[in-house]
C-alpha cells in the first residue's frame, strides 16, 4: 500500500510540474517568485579551480545543491543533502550518530575517500582518516550552498580529494539579517531546536547561531535485542565579517558537543561490557581569512584553521578468568571486573597563502601555497602522539581559446613527511555549443595518502589499575592508494525555462585500494595488524541529474546513477551499490501551501536494497514587516522491509510522523 501511494505522489508532482511547464508562456510578471535568479543567467560555481566560474565553461562534473533547494527540502541535517547527488548514499552505519556519506561505494566500515570542506576548511579527521559528521558544528539553516565535485580533484584540494570533493558554503549575515528559530519533532522521539541572530553595524556583520538536537538512534538488533545508539548534539557557531571595495576578511568560530549512547562490548572468552557505554565528542574549531584586491588583475587569499576533536568512552567489563590471563598477564580464579577508557584528541592547523591572477583578458591563474600539521594523541590507539606535515604548492589556470574552447587545468604538488611526495595533475576541456550548452573532457589523478593509524597505529588496552594489554601495532605501514579517471560530460541549461540537464560518463581505475584489518592479530602476545592487503578496482558508470523550478514556484530535481564496478574482492561489490535514483518535488497549492515530497532507492546497498519516501505540506504566511512562520506535517516510510545497511539497524516501525516550524522576524 505504501508503495502505491509513493508513486501516486510521485505521478501527482510530476503531472503539477510539467501541466505547469506547459503553461509557462501564459504567466505574467506578477507571478514571479524567488526562482528570477534561475531565469537571468547561468548559475556560476567556484568548486572545480577555486574561482568563479559559469557552470557551462566547467570542464569537471558538478553538482550544486542551492539555498532555496535546501530550505524547501525541509532537511535537519547537512549531510542528509547529499542523497540528492547522483550516486551518493546517506546512511548510519555501526550507529545512529556515524554517518557515512559514499560516493562509489566501496568500504562502509569507515569511510574515507571523499574530501569535505566547510567554507575552505578541511574536515576530514586528521587520526583516524574520516569524516565525523556528528560533530561538525555546522547547522544546515546556516548553509547557503552545497556544491559538489563528482570526481578526483588534487589538483585544487590536495590528497584525499579522491572520489569526490563536497564543498559546503554558508550563508553570509547580510542574508539572514534579523532573527529566526526553528523546531522540529517526530513521532520516534527525534527532536532539534535551532535558533540564530545577524546584525549589521558598517561594514561589520556578524550571526550567531545554536541547536540543539536527540536521534533516538534504532530499535534492535539482528538477534531482537535492544539497541543503544541514541545520540543528541548542542552546537554554537559565531561567523563575523567585514566587507569593503577591496578587501574582505571573516571570522568562523564553531563548537559542538555530542553525547551517544553506545552497544556494550563483546569481547573473546565470554567477556562483556555490563554498563551501556557512552562516547562523548567535542569538537572546535577557529577559521581566519582575509582577502585582499592589490589590484584591478590580482587578488591575494591568506587563510589559517585551527580544529580539535576530543573524543572519549567508558567502558566497565566483566572479564573471564582466561580472557584476563590471555590479554593481560593476569591471573584470577574467577571473574574479574575492570573498567577501562578510550581516548583521542585530533588536531589540524592549516595556513594557505593564494593568488588569483587574470594574466590575459583569456586567462586566469590560481596558485596556492599551504602548510598543514595534523597530531593526534591516544593512550588506546597510538600509545602516545604521533604526527604529520605536509607541504603543498599548486597551481591552476582557465585558458579560453576563442569563443568555444575553455581549457581549465592544473597540478599539485605535495610532500607529506609521513607519506612521501606526490604530484596530482589534471587536464579537462570544454567545447561550448552556446552560451547555455557544452560538451566537456577531464582527466585527472590523484592519490589518498595513509591516514595516521595507518602509519602509527600501537593498539592497547590500558585498565583503570593500570595494567595494560598486549599491544597490536603497525609496522611497516601502508602505501598510498592511486585513482586516475575520465569522464566526459554534456551540460544544458534552458534558460527561459530554468530547466537545467547534467549527464556524465565516467571510468575510474583504482590501484592498491587499501583493505587491511586493524584488529588484534595474535592474542597473548604483541604482534603487527595486518598490512599491504590492496585490491585494484575498475569503475565504470553513468549519472543524470535534471534540475526544474517554473516560475509559479514549483521545484522539481530527478537524480539516477549507474556504477559497474570491476573486481574479484566480494566484499567491496557488496558495499556498491550499483544503481541508485532520487526524485524531490515541491508545487505550491495555493500562494501559501505547498505539497512536497521525495523518493530515494539504492539497489543492493551492502547486500539490500534500499527505498524510503517522505512526504509533507508546508505552510507559509506572513506575520506583518518582514517576519514570516512555516509550519508542516510530514510523514516518512521505509518501503523495503529491510534493516537499513547494517542487519543491526532495525526499526519497529517502518512508517513515522513528524511536525516542523520556523519563524523569521
Amino acid at each position: 500500500m505504501m508503495r502505491w501511494c509513493c508513486v501516486v505522489l510521485s505521478l501527482s508532482l510530476s503531472s503539477i510540474a510539467w501541466a505547469e511547464l506547459d503553461d509557462m508562456s501564459s504567466l505574467t510578471g506578477t507571478e514571479l517568485s524567488s526562482f528570477d535568479d534561475f531565469f537571468d543567467s547561468i548559475p556560476v560555481v567556484v568548486t572545480p579551480s577555486k574561482i568563479a566560474q559559469p557552470r557551462v565553461d566547467v570542464s569537471s562534473t558538478l553538482s550544486v545543491l542551492d539555498g532555496e533547494f535546501i530550505r524547501r527540502l525541509n532537511m535537519q541535517y547537512v549531510e542528509d543533502l547529499l542523497q540528492f547527488v547522483p550516486g551518493f548514499a546517506v546512511f548510519p552505519y555501526k550507529a545512529s550518530s556515524q554517518k557515512i556519506v559514499s560516493y562509489h561505494g566501496t568500504q562502509l566500515e569507515e569511510y574515507r575517500r571523499i574530501q569535505v570542506l566547510v567554507n575552505g576548511r578541511s574536515v576530514y579527521s586528521a587520526g583516524k582518516a574520516r569524516v565525523e559528521w556528528a560533530t561538525l558544528p555546522l547547522n544546515i539553516e546556516d548553509v547557503s550552498r552545497v556544491e559538489v565535485n563528482r570526481g578526483p580533484n588534487a589538483a585544487s584540494y590536495g590528497i584525499n580529494s579522491y572520489f569526490a570533493v563536497v564543498n559546503i558554503i554558508t550563508r553570509s549575515p547580510l542574508e539572514t539579517l534579523g532573527s529566526s528559530v526553528s523546531a522540529y519533532s517526530g513521532s520516534r522521539g527525534d527532536y532539534r531546536l535551532y535558533g540564530q541572530h545577524s546584525g549589521l553595524n558598517g561594514d561589520w556583520s556578524y550571526r550567531a547561531s545554536a541547536s540543539t538536537s536527540n536521534v533516538s538512534g534504532f530499535d534492535t538488533d539482528k538477534d531482537g535485542n535492544d539497541r543503544h545508539d541514541g545520540h543528541g548534539t548542542v552546537m554554537g557557531n559565531v561567523f563575523i565579517q567585514k566587507e569593503t571595495s577591496t578587501s574582505f576578511f571573516d571570522i568562523d568560530v564553531g563548537a559542538n558537543r555530542v553525547k551517544a549512547n553506545m552497544d556494550p562490548e563483546e569481547y573473546a572468552e565470554g567477556s562483556y561490557d555490563i554498563n551501556d557505554p557512552v562516547r562523548e565528542a567535542n569538537r572546535e574549531h577557529i577559521k581566519l581569512s582575509y582577502t585582499k584586491q592589490v589590484s584591478s588583475d590580482h587578488e591575494l587569499k591568506f587563510q589559517y584553521y585551527y580544529d580539535q576533536a576530543e573524543q572519549s568512552e567508558h567502558h566497565d567489563a566483566r572479564l573471564t578468568s582466561s580472557f584476563y590471563s590471555v590479554f593481560f598477564g593476569g591471573t584470577s580464579s574467577g571473574d574479574v571486573y575492570r573498567s577501562y577508557d578510550v581516548d583521542l584528541v585530533e588536531t589540524r592547523q592549516d595556513l594557505e597563502v593564494q593568488s588569483t591572477w587574470a594574466a590575459r583578458e583569456n586567462l586566469k591563474v590560481i596558485s596556492a601555497l599551504g602548510y598543514r600539521l595534523d597530531e593526534a594523541d591516544s593512550e588506546h590507539y597510538f600509545s602516545g602522539a604521533v604526527s604529520d606535515e605536509v607541504l603543498r604548492a599548486s597551481s591552476n589556470l582557465e585558458y579560453r581559446a576563442g569563443e568555444r574552447w575553455v581549457l581549465n587545468t592544473g597540478a599539485m604538488l605535495e610532500r607529506s613527511q609521513m607519506g612521501g611526495t606526490f604530484l596530482s595533475p589534471k587536464l579537462g576541456a570544454t567545447y561550448k555549443l552556446s552560451e547555455n550548452e557544452s560538451f566537456r573532457f577531464n582527466a585527472s589523478n590523484a592519490v589518498r595518502t595513509p591516514d595516521l593509524s595507518d602509519q602509527y597505529f600501537k593498539w592497547h588496552y590500558v585498565l583503570s589499575t593500570g595494567e595494560s594489554s598486549y599491544t597490536t601495532y603497525a609496522d611497516q605501514g601502508e602505501r598510498e592508494e592511486k585513482i586516475t579517471s575520465y569522464e566526459i560530460g554534456y551540460y544544458h541549461y534552458w534558460l527561459d525555462q530554468g530547466l537545467s540537464m547534467d549527464v556524465k560518463l565516467y571510468h575510474d581505475s583504482v590501484q592498491d585500494m587499501v583493505l587491511s584489518r586493524k584488529y588484534f592479530s595474535n592474542a597473548g602476545s604483541d604482534s603487527a595488524i595486518e598490512e599491504g592487503v590492496t585490491e585494484d578496482v575498475s569503475i565504470n558508470g553513468l549519472e543524470l541529474e535534471l534540475d526544474w523550478r517554473s516560475r509559479s514556484g514549483g521545484m522539481t530535481r530527478f537524480t539516477y546513477a549507474y556504477q559497474d564496478t570491476q573486481t574479484d574482492n566480494s566484499k567491496l561489490l557488496d558495499s556498491t551499490s550499483p544503481i541508485m535514483m532520487s526524485l524531490f518535488s515541491s508545487q505550491p497549492l495555493t500562494d501559501k501551501l505547498f505539497i512536497n515530497g521525495y523518493y530515494w532507492y539504492g539497489k543492493e546497498l551492502n547486500g539490500r536494497n534500499y527505498e524510503f519516501v517522505n512526504s509533507w505540506l508546508s505552510y507559509k504566511m506572513s506575520l506583518g514587516g518582514y517576519s514570516t512562520a512555516t509550519m508542516g506535517l510530514g510523514l516518512e516510510a521505509r518501503l523495503d522491509g529491510n534493516a537499513l545497511v547494517s542487519y543491526h539497524n532495525n526499526l519497529d516501525e517502518d512508517t513515522f510522523f513528524y511536525v516542523f516550524s520556523n519563524i523569521t522576524f
